[in-house]
């Protein structure tokens, strides 16, 4: 998943208009996907911190109030969505601090730099609001889908070197 959502940030780079109107026809099924996986894991979590499993569950009914939001009013303009992912990507990223926080140490780098760099992604599209719509957002949402697979490949591969190593220890 990691992989896959950086190849769809670089296309979203090269390609920024069509990657908004791409995102504004196609991101509500994306949102509603991550937010069912968002409460999934939320779900797993649910033996773990109290804090975590809340958190993770609140950005999952957020992804998924989004995607429907968007899945309802399907011509309601650019300005809009852009709006709305400025607010997911200052959200998603506020959490994602939050958990970096929460976690190991080791694992804390990459969580925390996607984290601060949502926030900052959604900082800008309010500052560029409602000027650059039509190409910003495309742009925007193909950093933030970099800076994301990376997190997710870099955490996938230090949960399995940590298997693996405590794996050679028994």
């Amino acid at each position: 998943m990691g992989v896959l959502m950086i190849v769809l940030g670089v296309l979203a780079i090269i390609y920024p208009l069509f990657a908004t109107v791409f995102t504004f026809n196609v991101i509500g099924f994306v949102l509603l996907l991550f937010g069912f996986l968002q409460l999934f894991h939320g779900f797993q979590l649910s033996k773990a911190r109290l804090g975590q499993h809340l958190l993770t569950s609140l950005i999952g009914i957020f992804y998924l109030m989004v995607g429907f939001w968007i899945l309802r009013h399907p011509v309601f303009s650019i300005l809009d969505l852009t709006l709305v992912i400025g607010i997911l990507f200052v959200i998603q990223g506020s959490v994602q601090v939050i958990h970096a926080f929460e976690g190991r140490e080791e694992h804390r780098k990459w969580p925390l730099l996607n984290g601060i760099a949502g926030i900052i992604l959604g900082i800008l599209i309010w500052s560029r609001w409602p000027l650059d719509s039509l190409t910003l957002l495309g742009l925007l949402v193909g950093i933030n889908l970099i800076m994301t697979g990376v997190s997710l490949v870099v955490i996938f591969k230090n949960a399995k070197q940590s298997l693996a190593a405590a794996g050679d220890l028994k």
